[in-house]
């Protein structure tokens, strides 16, 4: 039995208003002038437009989302998202970033809006979506902070809810895919907004068992393993972002499909890295295959496929 995910990430659906003068009495102002200045220039509809129609073609079984559906995390934004994610039309499991828990609200005004669209329940429980075989597995690692400061945290009550998720998936015998919005190694993103406490994580989920982690917040298309161990660490490009001369930038998708290469022993996990060119289409960019063990022990690290 195989399954396939579309993993997308920081879409960062355009601004349909401006916030209200309350809501910019904090870290959102600047976002704001961020996002009037620049990042509405990069983040555009045409290209998620393309990103989502080639989704569709390919037909999965379901849409892992990495979180920064917003650019400010206003409600006015999350009841935009959620619309949106209620229209892909899929199964679904989706995360927020940093953006979207840009500062300190309450969570049924923000990604608690998202909860019937496949979103968690509350900031401190993953949630998990079964497809087929595999359990994908969301968690929050969305925090509020300072201005100039875009780092996540897992928390503790979240890891300890993590790590029991996954040892009983594994002994379920099914593949699991964890997903979180940071990267979680140091050197991925700059130091202020980077994942704190990244090696507890990877600690974390090292001992319990993974077979694969997805991320999104760097906005590039990355391979990479979780800190001491093999497992692999799977980034994907923004979902919006105008295409250019570098394809590891432009807007696309990974296309994640996890199959049992042996009916007791292994799985192999191939990711197709679809990327938006500037002729408008997407088109594959690197293809990469991993074998994982069932039982979701250390195994080698998979390399770019021919």
């Amino acid at each position: 039995m195989s399954a396939v995910l579309a993993h997308l990430s920081d879409p960062h659906l355009p601004l349909e208003g401006l916030p209200t003068p309350s809501e910019l009495m904090n870290k959102r102002a600047i976002s704001l002038l961020s996002w009037l200045g620049n990042r509405r220039r990069i983040h555009q509809s045409r290209p998620l437009a393309a990103v989502m129609r080639d989704i569709v073609a390919h037909q999965p079984d379901a849409l892992a989302i990495a979180g920064d559906l917003t650019n400010l995390g206003t409600r006015a934004e999350c009841l935009t998202a959620a619309r949106w994610l209620r229209h892909t039309g899929f199964p679904r499991l989706v995360i927020p970033g940093n953006h979207d828990m840009l500062v300190a609200a309450p969570w049924e005004d923000g990604p608690g809006l998202w909860g019937i669209e496949g979103g968690l329940t509350d900031p401190d429980t993953p949630r998990v979506l079964r497809v087929g075989d595999v359990a994908l597995i969301g968690i929050n690692s969305g925090i509020p902070t300072l201005p100039f400061f875009a780092s996540g945290c897992v928390s503790e009550a979240q890891q300890d809810k993590l790590a029991t998720i996954l040892r009983a998936t594994g002994r379920e015998g099914l593949c699991r895919i964890v997903m979180i919005h940071h990267p979680p190694r140091k050197d991925m993103v700059l130091w202020h907004k980077a994942l704190r406490h990244a090696d507890h994580f990877a600690q974390t989920v090292r001992r319990a068992g993974a077979e694969m982690v997805l991320h999104g917040h760097s906005h590039q298309g990355t391979v990479s393993t979780l800190p001491g161990c093999d497992i692999p660490v799977i980034g994907v490009t923004s979902a919006s972002h105008r295409p250019g001369h570098r394809l590891d930038r432009a807007a696309g998708w990974n296309r994640i499909t996890v199959e049992k290469a042996d009916a007791a022993t292994a799985w192999t996990l191939t990711v197709e890295a679809r990327r938006l060119s500037p002729d408008g289409r997407l088109h594959t960019f690197r293809t990469w295959r991993f074998d994982r063990p069932v039982t979701g022990a250390a195994n080698a690290f998979g390399e770019p496929a021919p």
